[in-house]
């Protein structure tokens, strides 16, 4: 398992040790509870409760250490095991960035830290009998903030809203890493299409 500081850029970085330690520990009660629950909504909520802890200890996720370095946003990551399960990332975004919705193909927690990420959840309304086709209509609405967390299963889809003022840093949480979900896609919702969905090249 990995657990860096994250900047390429040279900041000073004080909690980094602490921060490793708490992330590892976060990361052994995660996997007991999968391990125990499997992947379910109840399973799901636990970890919820894990990430909400770990996140709040928002002094070892400094804005200045986690800062978006990249065009619009940068993800740094904080853990993966060598099978790249258990991925954990610190996710900073510029204000105002969207994502269009799409879905995962793992579980994922994501909790607040710094700012606001609003999360749109969406449902499919086609048959899905055309590949490559695929409608979807937002379901709910939910705006992870300091304090709240949202969770997803594997099928569950999603975009995120960042808010218009910044800094924006929140901790995403995935059963597997983000460069090993080659099956998640993203929607069109004016032409009614999905495509493949790759990892952003901003994982540092």
């Amino acid at each position: 398992m990995t657990a860096q500081a994250s900047k390429a850029t040279e900041v000073p970085d004080p909690y980094r040790h602490e921060r490793e330690r708490a992330v590892a520990d976060a990361i052994g009660k995660i996997r007991r509870i999968e391990a125990t629950q499997g992947v379910n909504r109840a399973a799901l909520s636990e970890i919820r409760k894990v990430m909400l802890a770990l996140a709040a200890r928002r002094e070892l996720f400094p804005a200045e250490v986690f800062a978006p370095i990249d065009p619009k946003s940068t993800i740094y990551r904080l853990s993966e095991d060598a099978d790249h399960r258990f991925a954990m990332y610190a996710s900073c975004a510029t204000p105002g960035r969207s994502t269009p919705p799409h879905d995962h193909t793992t579980w994922a927690v994501i909790a607040g830290v710094h700012g606001e990420e609003h999360n749109k959840f969406y449902r499919r309304t086609d048959d899905r009998s055309v590949p490559g086709q695929g409608t979807v209509e937002v379901d709910h609405e939910f705006t992870v903030l300091p304090g709240t967390a949202v969770t997803l299963m594997p099928e569950d889809i999603h975009s995120i809203h960042l808010g218009p003022t910044g800094p924006h840093v929140n901790l995403h949480m995935y059963g597997l890493s983000l460069e090993h979900l080659p099956k998640r896609v993203s929607y069109d919702m004016t032409s009614g299409t999905y495509k493949v969905y790759p990892a952003s090249p901003h994982i540092r």
